[in-house]
Order: structure tokens, then sequence, then C-alpha cells
């Protein structure tokens, strides 16, 4: 009596009904899992990343929040319709039929091809763009300073003829452009200095040209080692002091340099 209902024939019985809609089950589960995702890196963002202390500072830390905000629904899409498809699909068996083969689709295919290629092209344009805005604000007169890596410890010399070994610390004025060349003594050591939005490598027998960077705010901030180089890495770390121009210029005469040579501070 069950089979003339199902096949459609015309008795009395309600149609049989049809299956959740588990696409858009998914994607409703996608959207708010996303939209409380975003919220949660909008206000968790100011305490995780480090204080920043120049203009090229702000702009990482803006483009890092930035990018973890666009990678949170991409991710979870991942995922939702994963753990979605693992629980709403689950058989307690073995199964007794063989799934729909699925069928080629051109639009999904372009779809997939289109987004992606959309992503990429994004994240080239900004780097593009973040490059630009460093070559351009370059001065034509910054401080040069000297960075010496060796196991475990940084050595700093300045053009203005200043140098500071043994108390291994970086003095800088606030809001004089500032440019390191990195170079090591031994092996691979990674020079990074993350309030400022500085980090290159420091190889051995090579010198390596930091992009410009003013500080803009008085402070103290650390410089560090980014790269595994052996027992004490994890020591080699030191102060950096952001000061007045005035007390800038105490430091380097103590530290017998002239404050008024080429690349010092004005």
């Amino acid at each position: 009596m069950a089979e003339p209902n199902i096949e459609g024939n015309g008795g009395g019985a309600t149609p049989a009904r049809s299956g959740p809609n588990h696409i858009r089950r998914a994607i409703i589960l996608w959207v708010v899992l996303s939209i409380i995702g975003i919220v949660l890196v909008i206000v968790t963002t100011p305490v995780v990343l480090p204080p920043s202390a120049s203009g090229l500072g702000n702009a990482d830390n803006f483009t890092m929040a930035m990018l973890t905000v666009l990678s949170v629904p991409v991710a979870l899409f991942v995922f939702v319709f994963l753990g979605y498809s693992v629980f709403a699909f689950k058989t307690n068996g073995r199964p007794t039929e063989d799934a729909v083969p699925d069928k080629p689709r051109p639009g999904l295919q372009i779809s997939f091809m289109g987004v992606t290629s959309a992503l990429c092209l994004f994240l080239v344009i900004w780097g593009l763009f973040a490059f630009y805005q460093e070559s351009s604000a370059s001065s034509p007169r910054p401080l040069v300073i000297h960075a010496t890596a060796q196991q475990w410890m940084w050595t700093f010399s300045y053009d203005n003829g200043a140098t500071s070994a043994g108390a291994q610390v970086i003095e800088l004025p606030v809001n004089q452009p500032v440019v390191f060349e990195v170079t090591s003594k031994d092996v691979l050591h990674g020079f990074a200095i993350r309030a400022l939005g500085i980090r290159v490598d420091a190889n051995p027998g090579e010198v390596t040209t930091t992009p410009q960077v003013t500080p803009t705010q008085i402070g103290s901030y650390l410089v560090q080692c980014v790269e595994l180089c052996g027992l004490l890495h994890s020591y080699m770390w030191e102060a950096v002091n952001v000061v007045s121009p005035q007390d800038f210029n105490t430091w380097v005469i103590s530290h017998g340099g002239n404050p008024n040579s080429q690349g010092g501070n004005p």
C-alpha cells in the first residue's frame, strides 16, 4: 500500500518529504561562525600584537590584522563544510550502496579559480603598494647603523662614529629616519625590531640593508634574533631605546661619536 504512494500515484496519502537542505544549513553555519571569528579577531588584535613605534610598524600590524580577518572565512569555509559532512552524512554501518557520482560543473570550477586568483592578485597589489610607500618615503640623509651578529650577541656601530659594544644597545632619536646594515660573523641570524616593523636575515659575509624606518614613539623596545642560531639563541636580544634628539646627541658624544657628522641627527 505504501509503494503506490511513493511512486506518486494518486492515492490520498501525503507525498514523501524531501531531505534537509544541507547546503543552506552549512552556509548559514559558515556565515554565523565567520562573523563571530572576525569580531574576535578585531577585539583581540590590539592585545595580541605588540605596540608599534613607527609608521612601518603600524602598517605591519594593520596588514597582520587585515589578513587574519580575511583568512577567517576562508579557513572556516573548509572546516565547516568538512565538519558538517562528517556529522550530517555519517552512517552506523557499512554503506549498502554506492554514492551518486559527482559530475563536473564548469561553473563551480571557474568560480574556484576566479576567487583564488582574485585573492592572489590582491596580495600582490597590497605588497607592491606597501613597497612603493617605503620607497617613496625614503630620506636622503638617514642615520645609518651597522648591526653585526655573532653567537650570541649583537654589536652596533654608527656612521657618526659611535659604537655600542659590550652594552649592546641601540640608541635612536625620535622622528629621525634610520637604516640598518645587517651582517653576521658566524652563522645565519635574524635581525628583528618588531615595534619598528623591521625584520631581515643576518647572513655571514653579506650585508643586508633594511628599509628606512622612522621611530615615532619615545620608549624602550627589543631587537631579537629570529633565526635559530644555536644553544643560547633565546638569549640573543638587546634593548632599543628611542630618545629625544638632545639625549641622542649626548649618548653619541659619550660613545665616541660626532652628532654633526654625516648621517647624524641634524
